[in-house]
């Protein structure tokens, strides 16, 4: 009994002695252990919490890829300026980060296919294939600059005449 008390009273004390930081980062893990994609309000926590992480602690190397993350979730809840406003900041603060490249690319294609700003999309897709000529995306942004502001059809038709 006395051994049950003392583990009992140990898991509590450790877990009083979390650091704000790991108790944020262990409810971003709860929250994407949840399958969020069907669930508007889990993916909006999720997305809030990573945002707030970012906002807490902007030099923790997590942050780049929370505020990539909280951009993805803001994309599919239908948040398109917030999700290019997240991305940009990913790009400004964080240029060595590894989630600048797919930020770039997502953000012209989010201009393209979420915001209708065609001039936008053009202009970072070109931005895209010259920082990024030889990147997993390089021939994604070549297409999609090649096809912008085409309907599936017309895209079809010039798929055939070549």
């Amino acid at each position: 009994m006395r051994i049950s008390l003392i583990i009992l009273l140990s898991v509590t004390i450790l877990a009083a002695c979390q650091s704000p930081k790991e108790k944020a980062l262990k409810n971003i893990k709860g929250l994407e252990s949840n399958d969020s994609a069907f669930s508007i309000e889990l993916m909006t926590e999720l997305k809030l919490a990573y945002l707030d992480f970012a906002k807490t602690y902007p030099d923790d190397e997590l942050t780049p890829e929370f505020l990539f993350k909280g951009a993805q979730r803001a994309i599919v809840l239908e948040q398109a300026n917030e999700a290019v406003d997240l991305l940009q900041q990913l790009c400004t603060k964080y240029p060595k980060s590894n989630f600048v490249e797919d930020a770039t690319f997502l953000m012209a294609y989010t201009y393209e296919n979420n915001l209708n700003d065609l001039n936008k999309a053009q202009s970072l897709y070109k931005e895209f294939i010259t920082k990024y000529p030889k990147g997993e995306l390089a021939q994604d942004a070549q297409f999609a600059l090649d096809n912008l502001g085409k309907s599936p059809e017309e895209m079809l038709n010039n798929a055939t005449e070549d």
